[in-house]
């Protein structure tokens, strides 16, 4: 379902509910303004998701996912829109209810309805395109199951070539150019292992003489990689292994929600900021707000703050030893803040100023990155996203101390998940599990 489909549910949505609270009563121009205003943020909003990506086409419920993320936003922001106004009670909160849960629900009803409608469409398709695989290992192995999967790809799969790598008949390369004349092929797909070059060059020799259309499917699936993506510089293809993995519009509806719930947090918690500050402070000697250097974006450093939770101390440098139980160094007040993450608040004026994200891979101390750089393969991979105050190795019960590599491993590999599988959905799961996994759970 496309963005118009999406706007049209909305605005149909709309238009039942009034009707269902107002009794066919005339559309007064303040709601007409909300209608206008909920049309506006959903047209940026939903396709910021990525809801409308080829991909989702068959994955009913990830698509649904960004969807309703999407649409809970919106509703959020509306929200936020008329609390700062003041104008809230100008509206009937009944319309208001039935107008979110009727959208909801016609969207994800119109979502199914559009998977059935490809399903029944790709059975009645006349035109298909003839196409030969050539490939060699689990590379060709993986094209072909996901063809077979793929039931609107549009293409029927007339023969296999190269080595033995199907659990159907596959013939000798040698064979390609006399079966392309004898069965009017039109697309030949190559994918061969990596390391496989003698299978390519020998299909791309048996081909060149052919005018079908050929595609060479690169393989990577040994290497661990982040939003590969092929794109074109001054004319050449360029093949990016480890770009960032929220670009474009879902950047920046990610960094637009993360300031308004920066800003918002922070006013409704600043009477709490400011008490904990102040028990910091009259407890033990030193400024509340402890200022560490941590890795950002693309690893630049950034200058990290909490609240000070331990005695005024110097570390050797190059050093950092992190805080075990019945730790010296912790304060009283400083081992309640650990216990709750309430250390952690000061970090929203780092979300705030753009340094940080309340959702991502927890920043780590530049001595504990050196610490386990070479260690752990990919390990600055996690810094291809912003920094964040909670992510999905803490509320997977990953928080605090890694004293062993085992667990640095494991908060790694939640990490690079995290990044490769990012949606707003995901974001919004794990900020409402957050509040769940703040309190103990190895932190010292």
């Amino acid at each position: 379902m496309g963005n118009l489909s999406s706007l049209l549910v909305i605005l149909v949505s709309f238009v039942l509910a009034h009707t269902a609270r107002f009794n066919f009563a005339a559309l007064d121009n303040s709601y007409l303004l909300v209608l206008l205003t909920g049309l506006l943020l959903s047209s940026v909003i939903l396709p910021a998701t990525g809801a409308y990506r080829s991909e989702f086409r068959w994955d009913l419920m990830r698509k649904v996912r960004r969807l309703i993320a999407g649409w809970a936003v919106v509703v959020m922001s509306l929200l936020t829109i008329a609390t700062l106004l003041k104008i809230t009670a100008e509206y009937s909160r009944i319309w208001f209810g039935l107008w979110v849960v009727m959208s909801s629900a016609l969207l994800v009803l119109t979502s199914i309805f559009q998977l059935l409608w490809i399903k029944y469409s790709s059975k009645s398709l006349r035109n298909l395109t003839r196409m030969i695989l050539v490939g060699s290992g689990e590379a060709a192995a993986r094209v072909e199951s996901r063809l077979a999967s793929d039931q609107a790809s549009g293409m029927v799969l007339l023969e296999r070539f190269g080595t033995d790598w199907s659990k159907n008949p596959v013939r000798p390369v040698a064979e390609i150019k006399s079966f392309i004349a004898a069965n009017s092929v039109e697309d030949v797909w190559i994918a061969t292992d990596f390391e496989d070059r003698q299978l390519l060059e020998a299909a791309l020799a048996a081909l060149k003489d052919s005018v079908v259309d050929v595609h060479v499917v690169p393989d990577f699936s040994q290497y661990r990689l982040l939003n590969q993506n092929v794109t074109e510089w001054q004319g050449l293809p360029v093949i990016s292994l480890s770009g960032t993995p929220m670009t474009g519009s879902e950047w920046r509806l990610k960094a637009s929600m993360d300031r308004v719930g920066a800003a918002t947090l922070i006013v409704a918690t600043s009477p709490l900021l400011l008490l904990i500050a102040l028990c910091v402070k009259l407890t033990s000697p030193g400024p509340a707000i402890f200022r560490q250097l941590r890795h950002g974006i693309r690893g630049e450093p950034i200058q990290v703050l909490k609240f000070r939770t331990m005695k005024l101390h110097v570390e050797p440098d190059g050093q950092i030893t992190q805080a075990k139980p019945e730790d010296d160094r912790v304060t009283a007040v400083g081992r309640l803040l650990r216990r709750t993450s309430f250390d952690e608040l000061p970090q929203l004026f780092n979300v705030l100023k753009g340094e940080m994200s309340l959702v991502g891979p927890r920043p780590h101390p530049l001595e504990l990155n050196e610490q386990y750089l070479d260690r752990i393969p990919k390990y600055m991979f996690r810094h291809k996203a912003k920094p964040g105050m909670t992510g999905w190795a803490q509320v997977n019960g990953l928080r605090g101390i890694t004293d062993t590599e085992e667990k640095m491993v494991m908060r790694i590999e939640h990490d690079l998940w995290y990044i490769q599988n990012w949606s707003l959905w995901l974001d919004l799961q794990i900020l409402m599990r957050t509040p769940f996994a703040m309190f103990g759970r190895n932190a010292y």
